[in-house]
């Protein structure tokens, strides 16, 4: 009779113990890097969930892969500085910033005589939350900051089986004076950890819990390419994510994303990976500079988050009409001779190759 009592006991302690709880720690910071995997298209049940459940993912495989850096605070313009940094408010003190493509900024570039890029999301993390608190996006290479309005929460700290949360995020950007094009992005999330249990993937095997967000998003665009500005809503969509995560590895384990625009039903799979050697068609830049300010009369600044060989600034025939050698992260170039226009700025690090366009007044 005891030894049956005994083996029940560890029965069940082993049952409740599977049962983890994501605190704040098991989350990316600063300086944390992923490496995620696009896997090649494959059905999965995203159904099966609930406690105690098995799900086995070994069999995905890699189609590319990427990696995520959590970039500190420290590497921008003034005015990104001063908006997410040290000195911001308290709910846009940011932690880290990622690129993204959650706004269609290579739709507008399309459109404009000016060079939109890099767009950037701002993150505030605490032992409480995990908060989006705005975006990013350099204007002929400055880097212009878009606080939220309303702060979206991604995740609601700590979290546990059954734990059920709802934000909301809103975020109104405005190009102006630069272009006459606004918009606003307004999210609605539903999140629930609906299951518990034992996850394989490529890595190995995991306790782990599921997390199903569902996510409503309503746009509206301000635009003057065609007659007079006017407002338009492309039409609304909702997107569902179902995340499993463990402890310790800084983002979830593996995602599968259904819908959003266009209401595609096949999932789009990422998962954590080691290296594969597939990343050499990433967009993600390796080198990162900004110019402030641009457009420039006399002076042009220059930032960097490592150290260049040098940079060439050259004229719509391709003519190289300046050149800067630097060892250091930050400094400034001479541009008053040059002539009124756009120029093409070429920077040359081991790290890579990066091209910027400057106005000159």
């Amino acid at each position: 009779m005891k030894t049956l009592l005994l083996s029940l006991f560890l029965t069940l302690t082993g049952f409740f113990s599977a049962q983890i709880t994501l605190q704040v720690n098991d989350f990316a910071t600063a300086g944390d890097t992923v490496r995620w995997s696009l896997a090649n298209p494959i059905n999965i049940d995203l159904q099966n969930t609930g406690a105690n459940t098995t799900w086995d993912f070994s069999q995905l495989s890699a189609q590319s892969q990427t990696l995520i850096d959590y970039n500190p605070i420290g590497f921008g313009s003034l005015l990104i500085l001063a908006t997410y940094g040290p000195i911001a408010s308290t709910p846009y003190k940011a932690t880290y910033f990622n690129l993204t493509d959650d706004l269609p900024i290579d739709q507008f570039s399309a459109f404009l005589p000016i060079e939109l890029s890099n767009l950037s999301q701002y993150t505030r993390r605490t032992n409480t939350q995990i908060n989006s608190i705005g975006y990013s996006i350099d204007v002929q290479g400055q880097g212009v900051p878009f606080k939220s309005d309303t702060i979206e929460t991604r995740y609601a700290l700590p979290l546990q089986f059954n734990d059920t949360y709802t934000s909301r995020g809103y975020t109104y950007i405005d190009l102006n004076p630069a272009t006459d094009i606004k918009f606003i992005q307004h999210r609605e999330r539903v999140s629930v950890v609906d299951g518990w249990g034992s996850v394989t993937t490529p890595l190995g095997t995991f306790e782990a819990l599921r997390i199903r967000h569902d996510i409503s998003e309503n746009d509206s665009i301000y635009q003057t390419f065609f007659g007079t500005g006017s407002w338009f809503a492309p039409p609304s969509f909702v997107t569902t994510e179902y995340e499993w995560w463990t402890t310790g590895k800084k983002e979830c384990l593996v995602r599968a994303t259904v819908g959003g625009f266009g209401q595609n039903q096949t999932p789009t799979i990422e998962y954590q990976d080691i290296y594969l050697g597939l990343d050499a068609g990433l967009s993600t830049p390796t080198l990162e500079i900004s110019f402030y300010p641009n457009p420039a009369s006399d002076w042009c600044y220059f930032q960097t988050a490592m150290p260049f060989e040098f940079l060439e600034i050259m004229d719509a025939s391709s003519r190289v009409v300046l050149r800067h050698e630097n060892a250091a992260l930050q400094g400034y170039f001479d541009i008053s001779a040059l002539p009124n226009g756009t120029y093409t700025v070429r920077v040359q690090a081991m790290a890579g190759v990066a091209v910027k366009k400057l106005v000159k007044l």
